[in-house]
């Protein structure tokens, strides 16, 4: 996996990405109206397996055997699902689990890039990863190309400091308790200014953690208030 210093750099990009990936599951089924929207995931370095809980909406019986035969046929096990309502349009609760192999997410972890959000639309794959150099956004963009075709890929530059200050007084409304203790901290303390005010050694040093779980705290705080943020552009737009 590429190390990076997350929070050495004042901009971050956000990578919106429109991709076909045309040697997964989803680009064989275009032809009916789906959508698959993912909300966990988590990877089994062990067995080199990726698993993903998603929710699947569907509009009838048959195409949703289509969907499900599809993930069979790539090797994708589907170890628990769930209808969430009676009738159509349906809504099904999955689990499933593949290689990592050929996994957008897996390739783009290993680059350094942080997923924002996931979902799949009639066999277009949406994905939006937070960036921390360029570097990164294109050696992703250049090897993906390589198993399907980018439709669109739109950069939006951030700035730590605005993501924190835009939504200081919710932070503690979607963050755990050591989500916020620890974001507000680094950002108190002057962690994200240029120059830093304190480095990662001495901001471990004084919460009394470790380096590398300061670092997941506070990646995993920026994820969520992302994912805020967009939501609410999103319901704007709408």
């Amino acid at each position: 996996m590429k190390v990076i210093n997350y929070f050495g750099v004042r901009n971050l990009t956000l990578l919106d990405l429109v991709y076909v990936h045309e040697v997964d599951w989803t680009a064989n089924i275009t032809d009916f109206d789906w959508s698959y929207r993912v909300t966990q995931t988590g990877f089994d370095y062990s067995k080199g397996e990726v698993i993903e809980i998603a929710t699947l909406r569907i509009g009838r019986k048959d195409n949703l055997r289509h969907v499900l035969n599809s993930l069979r046929r790539h090797n994708i096990d589907i170890i628990y699902s769930m209808s969430i309502n009676p009738g159509y349009p349906k809504y099904v609760k999955v689990i499933v689990k593949g290689s990592i192999d050929l996994s957008t997410r897996f390739l783009a972890q290993e680059l350094g890039l942080l997923e924002i959000y996931a979902y799949y639309i009639n066999g277009v794959e949406h994905w939006g990863f937070l960036a921390f150099d360029r570097e990164s956004i294109d050696q992703f963009l250049k090897q993906i190309a390589n198993y399907g075709k980018v439709i669109n890929a739109s950069l939006k530059a951030l700035r730590v400091e605005d993501l924190i200050t835009a939504n200081a007084s919710r932070l503690d409304v979607f963050l755990n308790p050591s989500e916020h203790k620890i974001l507000r901290y680094a950002f108190e303390r002057g962690f994200f200014n240029i120059p830093r005010s304190v480095s990662m050694e001495e901001l471990s040093r004084e919460l009394g953690l470790s380096k590398s779980t300061v670092d997941r705290y506070l990646r995993s705080s920026l994820s969520k208030i992302l994912r805020t943020i967009i939501r609410k552009d999103s319901m704007n737009q709408n």
